[in-house]
């Protein structure tokens, strides 16, 4: 090889060693630039969430696939992997109770038992868009541990012996929630027209035969048996739109024995679920026609012996526009409130921190508060607010995504709280109508188009241990 060869070859080996070391380069650019998309889920220095836009599709609960067979340390020795393979797991069958006829037979694929801490939750509309997707934002995204599902009875047995294709929804939403590590409280209302021989527009209630609410019951027990962890029987039983029955007035005597025949159903059939009393609505109002003060409700819950049939008493705080380390003895005012109930006409209904102190205190129980939250109007791109919502001008977004916070410290905190569930995730993006026409969405943490408002990025943020 002459020197002129010599040189040519010299300079393709410097040219490949170049060409190697700008791949090289690259490829350790793209592992790095891997690594933390993963960690951040947003790209190279993100700090705004990955905007989520809502879609219309229903992802089924998928069975995981079993992991392959593993030996004990030494065992390879003794016998080749082929001549002893690995006894196949027992399958799991359905619950005969929670059959249903012309809908595929439901199997909880990781059953489980409510955990002894306390937990953080938050509720989504499930019913409606990509329930994966919504799933896996409150579980992975979030790290939630625990998400709502109601369950409005109408909807699923609409006629007597009718069953209703919404359950395959529930068998997604439950399949999949559970895949995903959630707890799930479901919580039962409305029952069917035909079981009541009274039906007024606006006013539900209870079946008129309490032994209908029993059978459903049971069957919704069995069939999700091991992946629903807690139940919350009915809600805001102290309201006439609520719980109308054929007496007329509201008395928690009767809703004690609706519990006597709904929970010996619901522990026949999973033992280990948590059942938890219908949470009340702090009103503020008593007319025994229309709706009972929550707390004079409460009293005479008790005296009916209803504490002794549950294991937690359900809680729903509305925040108003009060911060929930506030009682309402207290005088706190705000001065530049527009809505002056809090501080013009003080009572334990308008306070956070007073109605959880004074249900711990008639009923010595646990509580499960299944909806929290507080309304903002903040840069919802709309005037006025949902009748009777005009608290939510007063509270700024800021105020909305600390007060969360700060209310699940409190919860926590206090020792006797076993869960608190957020309302809500993302009915603003899913009920189809505008913020001001619709009293849920004021309460979302996310915008109409499904990206996240402070109290979102607040809430990811949250500690929950």
């Amino acid at each position: 090889m002459n020197y002129q060869e010599q040189q040519q070859r010299r300079r393709r080996i410097a040219i490949g060693l170049a060409v190697l070391g700008v791949i090289g380069i690259f490829a350790l650019a793209l592992l790095v630039y891997g690594l933390i998309t993963l960690v951040q889920g947003s790209g190279f220095g993100a700090v705004t969430p990955t905007p989520f836009a809502p879609i219309v599709s229903t992802i089924a609960p998928a069975k995981p696939v079993a992991p392959a067979p593993t030996q004990p340390v030494g065992a390879a020795a003794a016998a080749p992997a082929a001549a002893q393979p690995a006894a196949p797991p027992a399958a799991r069958v359905a619950n005969p109770d929670g059959k249903i006829a012309n809908i595929p037979d439901f199997v909880c694929e990781q059953p489980r038992r409510a955990p002894d801490k306390f937990g953080y939750g938050i509720q989504n509309n499930w019913a409606v868009g990509d329930i994966g997707m919504w799933n896996g934002i409150m579980a992975k995204k979030l790290k939630m541990q625990w998400t709502k599902g109601q369950v409005r009875w109408k909807d699923y047995e609409p006629a007597k012996g009718q069953n209703a294709d919404l359950w395959r929804f529930l068998d997604a939403f439950v399949g999949d929630a559970n895949k995903q590590g959630l707890n799930i409280l479901l919580g039962v209302i409305e029952a069917p027209a035909w079981t009541r021989a009274r039906n007024e527009p606006g006013l539900l209630g209870p079946p008129d035969d309490f032994a209908e609410a029993e059978r459903f019951f049971k069957k919704l027990t069995a069939r999700y048996a091991g992946c629903v962890q807690a139940i919350e029987v009915w809600n805001e039983m102290n309201l006439d739109r609520e719980w109308r029955t054929p007496s007329g007035r509201i008395e928690a005597k009767e809703y004690v024995n609706f519990l006597k025949r709904v929970v010996p159903a619901i522990r026949s059939v999973d033992p280990n679920i948590q059942i938890v009393m219908g949470a009340l609505s702090p009103t503020g109002f008593n007319d025994p026609a229309k709706a009972v003060d929550d707390f004079i409700y409460m009293d005479q819950f008790v005296a009916a012996g209803g504490p002794a049939l549950v294991d937690c008493v359900g809680v729903h705080l509305n925040g108003f526009n009060m911060p929930p380390d506030k009682r309402w003895d207290e005088k706190y005012n705000d001065p530049t409130a527009k809505f002056r109930g809090p501080f013009d006409s003080p009572h334990h209904s308008w306070s956070f921190l007073s109605t959880l102190e004074g249900y711990r205190q008639k009923t010595n129980k646990p509580l499960c508060v299944t909806e929290f939250g507080w309304a903002s109007m903040e840069n919802l791109k709309v005037q006025g607010t949902p009748p009777g919502f005009d608290f939510a001008l007063d509270n700024t977004e800021k105020e909305q995504a600390d007060w969360i916070v700060q209310g699940f410290d409190i919860m926590k905190k206090s020792g006797y709280v076993k869960f608190g569930i957020v309302f809500n995730l993302n009915y603003i993006a899913t009920v189809g109508k505008p913020a001001n026409e619709s009293d849920v969405s004021v309460y979302s943490v996310v915008y109409t188009n499904g990206t996240p408002r402070p109290a979102f990025d607040a809430l990811e943020r949250m500690k929950k241990d």
